[in-house]
C-alpha cells in the first residue's frame, strides 16, 4: 500500500516474495518530521492542500487509478480515492 507500512512484526514472507519472482520496492518520508508544520501551514493558509488533487476515482477502480498515478499520466499529481458509501 502507498503510504501504509505495517509493525515490524509483520515480517514479509521472502521466500514466497522470491519464488514468485516478484519485485518489492520502497521508500519513506520523515512525515513525523514534517507533518506538523505542514498543518500549520495549512491552518494559516499558507497551504491548500486541495490544489495538489488531480483525480478523484472510486475505490473501485484503485487499479486504474493507479496505473495513472504511477506513470504520471493525464497530468496526475494527487489521487483520491472514494469509497463505494461517500
Amino acid at each position: 500500500m502507498v503510504g501504509v507500512y505495517v509493525p515490524t512484526y509483520a515480517l514479509v514472507p521472502i521466500g514466497n516474495v522470491v519464488n514468485k519472482g516478484i519485485t518489492i520496492r520502497a521508500n519513506q518520508a520523515a512525515v513525523k518530521r514534517h507533518l506538523p508544520k505542514l498543518i500549520e501551514h495549512v491552518k494559516n493558509g499558507i497551504l491548500d492542500p486541495k490544489q495538489i488533487i488531480t483525480h478523484r476515482v472510486p475505490l473501485e477502480e484503485v487499479a486504474d487509478a493507479y496505473h495513472i498515478f504511477s506513470r504520471k499520466l493525464d497530468g496526475c499529481i494527487k489521487t483520491v480515492l472514494i469509497p463505494p458509501t461517500a
